[in-house]
């Protein structure tokens, strides 16, 4: 920030205080030397003690002077009712809101108009057309159409306000308004849908857990969300956490779990009539029933994970039935939600039986996307009680349907993040790796079966052959390779920073895969993006890993896939000692920092024997991970134990 002088300051101080004394003098003489400082004094009367004329002039000095990025912003006052209101309203646009004891005991008048003040906020925007969208959620507090909601967050999605700071400051500014403004009706069921609008722009803008939480909160506590609604939300968030487009804390995963919890328990005794148990001795000992949250093709590497385990299964001499519940990111339920994301299905499944893989035939069944999961279940039951599976078999974190299908038949459920267990209220989990001794007894103690496995891979067969010229890629240079289908989510500042110093030693990095944010994240890290290229999805992942170095993974839960397609072409891999890629990679290849990383970069670049030792670990590594047929057998081996031994 620059005054009238020249002179640039990194930090403006508001101070609106009713006398200039030893708390202010002191705070003054604090920031004097590198802040901006504006006094109001006697600003109750300069105000005529309405609140209403403090705020505005509050907001039109911030909008005015706020033209730089990197500005800190402080609010300071001896005025508690002033420092109170501020906190409420004016939260976003300060870094610090601070109140100074100075013997004040003035006072503004109680009361402010909304609708007056609103109005003023909005005369002030910079930008009409944003100014015309809080307008239109201003006008939204009364109005009980879903379906006016939903259109509006997706047109405010549109306008990529996540993307500038100032803009998103401005509307978690209007939202504390709102909720301001709300007073007593806070707690009304009646405005549950304007509330939870209201919080979900403030979660995903503010970027604050507490509002994570408060959207979470509202949810288990509203009388009118029902269990569908729940379902939506509970989606939704996976979603959004996987993405990293709110903040949460350790409160918000245990919202989560229980708003998964009370979604079950509602199904459960909603839909009790579809859920007759199968006897033992009724059902097929050498039928198992596959359900997916969600089923494309084979470039999509969870319906690859899914179409594996049937093959293998069905190598096993057993008979497989797969049911996608289309459950990824449910539509069916919505609730208000900002920046909400729904999943994908293909149609050409809706009114098939059976699907082909190589030689071999699965009767399949898909559900419709949109329909009510009460509908799901009555039909999942009918095809329960058709083929009378020995087990079902749930692949993917959080399906309701496979949970309530546990009730029918024993189901045992597999995340897609092999390394950490699946989100699911049946008993029988599977695991990619090894419990420690403390999770063991954590799970034994809660009656919990865990299945200890190996997460295999059935790599896509290489159909092409790369050169580095045809991909632009430099001759001289030694290539780290990046891949992911979240890059744009999952490379943080901490990564990026370590590629900027290897690239500044003779590496270059390759990403590839999925990253809308390349151009605008190079814009920051110049080092990286002159010793770097995106070349965007490849489909052809081994013909990739052939002409490049060596394997790099950011701090990130999944990617199992992509470090063993690298060590079947004989390339080593380095990684963070936690996630898939380490459970799938091994220890041999795993660090604990991203500083061991780089040191471990530049051994692999200039040892070449070190190389080439850890290049023959790597194939090892690859066989082991792709033998599948040994790894679903102990699977399946042990679930029928189970059920055999514990269940029915």
């Amino acid at each position: 920030m620059q005054d009238i002088n020249g002179n640039y300051y990194n930090k403006v101080v508001y101070c609106y205080v009713e006398e200039q004394k030893d708390g202010l003098d002191s705070l003054i003489a604090k920031y004097n030397d590198e802040s901006i400082i504006h006094i109001v004094s006697s600003v109750i009367e300069s105000c005529e003690s309405k609140y209403i004329y403090c705020l505005c002039d509050i907001i039109t000095n911030f909008i005015e002077e706020n033209k730089e990025t990197g500005t800190e912003f402080l609010f300071v006052t001896d005025v508690e009712d002033l420092y109170n209101i501020v906190k409420k309203l004016y939260f976003a646009l300060f870094n610090d809101i601070i109140y100074i004891e100075q013997g004040n005991t003035k006072k503004f008048d109680n009361g402010l108009e909304m609708d007056e003040f609103v109005n003023y906020f909005l005369s002030v925007q910079r930008s009409i057309l944003n100014a015309s969208f809080m307008r239109q959620l201003w006008d939204l507090k009364e109005c009980g159409d879903i379906d006016k909601f939903s259109n509006f967050l997706y047109e405010l999605d549109r306008l990529e306000i996540k993307k500038d700071n100032f803009l998103s400051i401005q509307w978690c500014c209007l939202c504390g308004i709102l909720l301001y403004g709300l007073g007593d009706k806070i707690s009304e069921d009646r405005y549950i849908n304007y509330k939870l609008a209201v919080y979900s722009i403030l979660m995903v803008l503010s970027h604050k857990s507490y509002y994570t939480n408060a959207y979470l909160k509202e949810v288990l506590e509203s009388n009118n969300i029902k269990a569908d609604n729940m379902y939506f939300v509970w989606y939704q968030f996976k979603r959004m956490m996987l993405k990293k487009v709110i903040v949460s804390d350790e409160e918000t995963k245990v919202l989560q779990d229980e708003i998964y919890k009370k979604t079950y328990q509602f199904f459960v005794k909603g839909l009790d009539k579809y859920l007759d148990k199968i006897p033992l001795e009724e059902r097929n000992k050498n039928l198992v029933m596959i359900t997916t949250i969600q089923f494309l093709n084979e470039t999509h590497a969870p319906t690859k994970t899914v179409l594996e385990r049937a093959k293998t299964l069905k190598k096993l001499g057993k008979d497989v039935v797969i049911v996608n519940t289309s459950e990824q990111y449910i539509i069916k339920g919505y609730v208000p939600m900002y920046s909400a994301g729904f999943g994908r299905t293909l149609e050409e499944y809706n009114n098939i039986n059976e699907i082909k893989l190589g030689e071999d035939r699965f009767p399949f069944m898909q559900m419709p996307e949109d329909s009510p999961v009460g509908y799901r279940m009555q039909v999942l039951s009918e095809l329960v009680a058709k083929y009378k599976p020995y087990y079902i078999l749930s692949i993917g974190t959080g399906s309701i349907l496979a949970d309530l299908c546990g009730n029918i038949v024993p189901c045992a459920s597999m995340a897609l993040a092999f390394s950490t267990l699946p989100k699911t209220m049946n008993k029988i989990k599977i695991l990619g790796r090894k419990l420690s001794e403390e999770e063991k007894e954590h799970y034994t103690r809660d009656g919990i079966d865990i299945i200890e496995s190996k997460f295999t891979f059935e790599l896509k067969p290489q159909k092409k052959k790369f050169s580095r010229k045809e991909k632009n890629l430099p001759e001289n240079k030694f290539l780290l390779v990046v891949v992911g289908i979240r890059l744009e989510f999952e490379i943080d500042s901490k990564f990026m920073d370590m590629l900027s110093y290897v690239c500044s030693k003779g590496c270059h990095v390759v990403f590839a895969g999925i990253m809308d944010n390349y151009s605008s994240l190079m814009e920051q890290y110049p080092v990286v993006s002159a010793n770097s290229s995106f070349i965007g999805y490849c489909d052809d992942i081994l013909a990739l890993m052939e002409i490049c170095d060596l394997y790099v993974n950011p701090d990130r839960l999944g990617g199992g896939f992509s470090i063993i397609e690298a060590f079947a072409k004989g390339k080593p891999g380095v990684y963070l000692n936690r996630g898939d890629v380490y459970t799938a990679g091994g220890v041999e290849f795993a660090v604990g920092s991203f500083d061991e990383m780089a040191e471990q970069i530049f051994k692999y670049k200039d040892d070449k024997e070190y190389y080439n030792t850890m290049a023959g670990l790597a194939k090892e590594r690859s066989v082991l991970m792709t033998s599948s047929k040994k790894a679903i057998e102990a699977i399946d081996r042990q679930i029928c134990r189970l059920v055999e031994e514990k269940y029915w």
